[in-house]
């Protein structure tokens, strides 16, 4: 089950619970703007991007760029978000 939690313009914020996933996913169109309204939601979740990691490129031309708790000791899947479910 993935959940988009928030969407910017062409960009969103996508949990996928079932494989402890966090991303913000850019589609072709994002503006830089965008991305950063993004990552400061993701920031407020206690999500922080994986720097060490490049962005994934899509087939759709879209960028995944994966997310990791600020805090290992957080769950962020236990804690109440701002996702909400959709098959």
């Amino acid at each position: 089950m993935t959940a988009t939690c928030l969407a910017f313009g062409h960009v969103e914020l996508v949990s996928e619970p079932e494989t402890w996933n966090y991303s913000v996913t850019a589609s072709p169109g994002a503006v830089p703007a965008d991305v950063a309204r993004a990552l400061k939601a993701a920031e407020k979740l206690g999500l922080e991007p994986i720097l060490d990691e490049d962005p994934e490129l899509l087939p759709d031309g879209s960028a995944r760029m994966w997310l990791h708790p600020t805090d290992p000791e957080i769950d962020p899947f236990e804690t109440e978000t701002l996702c909400a479910s959709s098959n």
